[in-house]
């Protein structure tokens, strides 16, 4: 897997899944891709759609966390190399599904912003310009950006 590319989420098991995002909120942007299966033919087109932009999603401290509903043995993170294996248990991916309303037979693209708030909803894979311009555009990334250049 692609070093620095993706922070996996530790471990520790947690009580809920919004207790698990909740340790990424204020330092990470997290990119939440719901599908009903990693074999889906839209995960797979994600994790292409994002497997060779590792150093602007780690510009933009972005995490990817999949919320799987079925996950077999055809596909892996090794093999996609940006999508990593279930970082949620099962419980916490029912938690998010729940808290976000996205159905178990459904394909989502879910950005939250580093404030944990909702930025950005799709219903197909999200290419990498659009998310970038998403991010980009927030206030919080205007202050990083601003903060980041030489003075």
């Amino acid at each position: 897997m692609q070093a620095g590319l993706l922070l996996l989420l530790g471990g520790a098991v947690m009580a809920s899944a919004q207790q698990t995002l909740a340790k990424l909120r204020d330092t990470y942007r997290v990119l939440l891709v719901f599908a009903p299966s990693d074999r889906d033919p839209r995960y797979v087109q994600q994790a292409k759609l994002l497997a060779r932009h590792g150093a602007e999603m780690q510009e933009r401290d972005l995490v990817v966390v999949p919320v799987v509903t079925e996950r077999g043995p055809q596909i892996t993170a090794d093999t996609l190399r940006v999508i990593p294996g279930p970082g949620l248990s099962d419980e916490e991916q029912l938690l998010v599904r729940q808290r976000l309303h996205v159905a178990p037979e459904t394909f989502a693209v879910v950005l939250l912003g580093k404030d944990g708030g909702e930025k950005l909803r799709v219903m197909a894979p999200l290419g990498i310009d659009r998310l970038n311009q998403t991010i980009d555009a927030m206030p919080m990334r205007q202050d990083e950006i601003k903060q980041r250049k030489p003075q």
